[in-house]
């Protein structure tokens, strides 16, 4: 329960500094990678699959199946925690909208970072 002028963006509370948002949207960004993660396979990977016009060749296609399912479910989810993170929360405890949707930039930066490394 918050007391008067609690909540409201001021000195000390989460919402009032860009280190929350910012930390929150990079952990949103480490969830997302594996349905990034996912698409990025599909985008690069799958094309150059062996498959003709009638049908693939059965090592492309079974995870093909599993990856497009991974990528929705799993972007589902993540848009989810952008919702309830970056909208939800901020607009229920009082905080600036701006500053958490603003923040919402570096959900793809821990796919990009991985990428850069040669992690995957």
């Amino acid at each position: 329960m918050r007391g008067c002028g609690e909540g409201t963006g001021g000195r000390g509370w989460p919402g009032s500094r860009l280190w929350a948002p910012a930390l929150a949207n990079l952990l949103i960004g480490v969830v997302a990678v594996i349905p990034v993660g996912c698409v990025w396979w599909l985008v690069t990977v799958y094309p150059s699959a062996k498959c003709s016009a009638r049908s693939c060749d059965e090592e492309a296609a079974e995870p093909a199946f599993a990856t497009v399912y991974g990528a929705a479910l799993g972007g589902l989810f993540v848009l989810g925690l952008i919702l309830v993170v970056d909208v939800l929360l901020p607009r229920q405890e009082g905080w600036r909208l701006h500053r958490w949707l603003g923040m919402a930039v570096l959900v793809p930066v821990p796919f990009a970072v991985g990428r850069a490394l040669g992690w995957w």
